[in-house]
């Protein structure tokens, strides 16, 4: 390795003591509490006695870092949206621009908390980093793709052009950032992409269309609503997580059945896992009626008349007994158009990109990360993406470590020509 990426690595790695020290505590995503991870060695028993500690090291030094800034930026764009903008003392003229996750439509606008993470990680090292609220909560794929793009705008206003554009995001935030970096590949160096929604908005919410349409077959008048529509403003908890937890638990068996059927492929290794995906994915189909349902053009977003439910693990009669008697919705094409533009990606990748995955996602299931490997791949672009896959059971549940880690790879491999291993 050439002495470049070499001093990059070790000035890192010393980044990497001071952050967690001989810990792998993950951090969460915005909506993902209480994660279960699978075990991978056994240093994993030692985690729980230093998580305390290490979060407090990471919200310490995410705080700390500001103090390496010249200068912290806080302002509004848009109708409504925040913004933040951290420029570095010693500025190396590279640029983060990072686009958050989904937040309910009912929650305040506010500042992604997890931000700070990398201005803890990359402010101390130069990077400049810039992020938004968006000016709306929910499924905001087309005012995060607005407002983030922005940003670049008011940060070379205010500091001058950066020399290198990084664009990072996580969950729909990652499906944010790929179409940032189709719509303008020349802008950016490279892409660190989590936990992404990266198989498009339609994938998303088909998934959860159809495990409600199945779920509906098994347990039978236990949820408001259809896969189609439910009564806008309920208590999700209340009317959808309890009662379906408590259905699923009854009878175990019908959940196996609805994750045994290719068009939902539930993520789980242990039935608490399998609980908490098809209540997770079932809380997303109803959360659409508040946070989807108001931007489209087409109420009915969700589309299986033509779908033919199959699996290779269940016999034909009950697959046949599964298409006869789900429920059939037909969805508008304005709508289904809109999913599909905000945001089905061609897998136009022009940059190295750096995605980083749980094996076992219940909120971003892992069809995502396999349809844009295909994606990419089909368009020629297989080189520059590198798919790196974290074995564990949760939404967005990263350790600082693996996240400095895969920015660190991210940033060798676009400066110095270093590709990293997946």
């Amino acid at each position: 390795m050439h002495n470049g990426p070499r001093r990059f690595q070790q000035q890192f790695g010393n980044l990497l003591d001071e952050l967690m020290p001989d810990d792998n505590a993950p951090i969460s995503g915005r909506f993902r509490p209480r994660p279960r991870r699978i075990p991978r060695s056994g240093r994993e028993r030692r985690v729980m006695r230093k998580r305390t500690l290490g979060l407090l090291l990471l919200v310490v030094l995410a705080f700390a870092s500001r103090t390496f800034a010249d200068e912290v930026v806080d302002g509004q764009l848009g109708p409504g949206a925040l913004y933040r903008l951290v420029r570095p003392t010693n500025w190396n003229g590279s640029l983060l621009l990072y686009a958050h996750g989904y937040v309910p439509a009912a929650s305040p606008i506010v500042l992604p908390p997890e931000a700070d993470i990398f201005v803890a990680l990359l402010a101390p090292r130069g990077y400049a980093l810039a992020f938004s609220s968006f000016s709306e909560n929910g499924w905001a794929v087309k005012d995060g793709v607005q407002r983030t793009h922005q940003l670049l705008g008011i940060f070379a206003g205010r500091f001058g052009a950066p020399s290198r554009i990084y664009m990072g995001g996580a969950s729909m935030g990652g499906l944010i950032a790929i179409k940032l970096l189709e719509d303008h590949p020349d802008l950016f160096a490279g892409s660190l992409a989590a936990c992404a929604a990266s198989g498009g908005s339609r994938q998303q919410y088909d998934y959860m269309g159809n495990t409600r349409a199945l779920f509906d077959i098994f347990y039978p008048d236990i949820l408001p609503g259809n896969a189609g529509s439910v009564p806008a403003g309920l208590d999700l908890s209340t009317s959808i997580a309890v009662p379906a937890a408590a259905a699923i638990l009854s009878n175990p068996a019908g959940a196996a059945t609805i994750a045994s059927i290719t068009q939902t492929p539930i993520p789980w290794s242990q039935p608490g896992e399998l609980l908490e995906s098809i209540t997770t994915a079932l809380v997303g189909n109803a959360a659409a009626a508040n946070d989807l349902v108001p931007k489209l053009p087409g109420s009915l977003y969700f589309d299986n008349a033509d779908v033919t439910y199959s699996s290779p693990l269940l016999p034909p009669a009950v697959l046949a007994g599964i298409n006869a008697t789900v429920d059939r919705f037909s969805g508008s094409q304005s709508a289904l158009n809109y999913l599909d533009h905000y945001y089905q990606p061609t897998g136009d990748l022009r940059v190295p990109m750096v995605m980083l995955s749980n094996s076992l996602d219940p909120v971003v299931p892992g069809f995502h990360r396999l349809a844009y490997r295909n994606l990419v791949t089909a368009a020629g672009n297989g080189d520059r993406l590198v798919q790196r896959t974290i074995s564990r059971y949760g939404h967005c549940t990263f350790t600082p470590a693996e996240i400095a880690t895969a920015v660190l790879d991210l940033v060798v491999w676009v400066e110095f020509g270093v590709k990293p291993l997946p």
